[in-house]
């Protein structure tokens, strides 16, 4: 599945790591930010059968780690240049991959009005209940009820209907929030 040509080859090369330009110059916070999810997704440990993945997939969160900080990155930088220790100086601190996996993710749900209001949510999750009966019983009720509830809770969040929300976004989000989707699809459709 994976060859060790897909690994950096020196695992304290954060750019590396996370497949982006190696000098780091005028990589910006959005596009570490990108690297970073494009590379854990490929590395999870549940998606990848690759006896390494766990290893990469640590090695991918210490670099966002790093590299998502202001401070971080700038301290790695210099120590980059003065030919140093890099990945020890700034990335000294252990990293819990599962915590930065999520933390990326829950960024889709941030709220863009000042105080939301939880009203569509929970008719997001009645309507999608009475749906989902009506489709697949049982099953579609619980499967419904999440994806009611979820969507409503976008909607409660945003301050504008979940199609407004999704129009206002740029292409690499939109592509990122699809695939995620289709991953997390295809994923239970499997079990």
């Amino acid at each position: 599945m994976s060859s060790s040509s897909d690994f950096a080859a020196d695992p304290t090369d954060y750019y590396a790591v996370l497949q982006l330009p190696a000098d780091g110059t005028g990589v910006t916070e959005d596009q570490i930010r990108q690297a970073y999810i494009r590379e854990s997704l490929r590395w999870h440990p549940d998606r990848n059968p690759d006896e390494r993945a766990t290893e990469r997939f640590q090695q991918v969160a210490q670099a966002y780690y790093v590299l998502s900080d202001a401070e971080r990155r700038a301290a790695y930088d210099r120590a980059r240049r003065a030919g140093g220790k890099t990945a020890a100086q700034p990335g000294d601190e252990a990293v819990d991959p599962a915590a930065v996996f999520g933390s990326v993710f829950d960024e889709l749900l941030v709220p863009e009005v000042p105080n939301p209001v939880w009203f569509w949510q929970p008719i997001g999750a009645t309507a999608g209940v009475a749906l989902g009966f009506i489709i697949l019983n049982i099953p579609g009720a619980i499967f419904g009820y999440y994806t009611g509830s979820r969507l409503g809770k976008v909607r409660d969040m945003k301050g504008v209907s979940v199609y407004e929300a999704f129009a206002k976004l740029g292409k690499e989000k939109k592509a990122e929030i699809l695939s995620h989707i289709a991953t997390k699809m295809f994923k239970s459709a499997a079990i």
